[in-house]
């Protein structure tokens, strides 16, 4: 008669056991998906994943990736196009104009950030398909920080 009520417990053991091994296959690719990813300085400040934009001078945002599509996201490399904006400072940069034209950007060398405890591409190189719009070379590479700016 002891038997009978290990057999009645039988189907209930067998769905908490499934239900723990669920979870624990699920926590290592959580914890993996969170690890991969390599974010951005978009805009001066914070991280960024797969941004639209990025700002590529902070002192007077005089050069910006804009309407950025991105064929390439990995660890270590990304890579997209869009439409750049550079500021021409003729006859100065008050009176100047924006410049436009189509851009590729290749972020890399990343490293893990102290402000935040994540991974960021901390170089970008930058081209001008068609030649620069404006003044500027028609390609460049520009240090990424972390951050410019406290998040205090």
């Amino acid at each position: 008669m002891a038997q009978r009520p290990l057999i009645r417990l039988l189907p209930v053991l067998l769905i908490a056991a499934l239900a723990a091994l669920a979870a624990l296959a699920a926590v290592p690719a959580a914890a993996q998906t969170g690890a991969a990813r390599t974010y951005v300085t978009s805009d001066c400040n914070g991280a960024a994943f797969k941004p639209r934009s990025i700002v590529l001078t902070c002192g007077d945002a005089g050069l910006v990736a804009t309407k950025l599509q991105w064929t390439n996201w990995g660890a270590k490399r990304a890579a997209g196009a869009g439409l750049g904006k550079e500021k021409v400072c003729m006859p100065d940069c008050a009176a100047g104009r924006v410049a436009k034209g189509a851009m590729k950007v290749v972020l890399s060398r990343p490293r893990l950030c102290s402000q935040d405890g994540k991974r960021h591409f901390t170089k970008i190189h930058y081209s001008w398909p068609g030649g620069a719009p404006g003044e500027g070379p028609k390609q460049g590479n520009i240090p990424l920080p972390c951050t410019l700016l406290s998040s205090y």
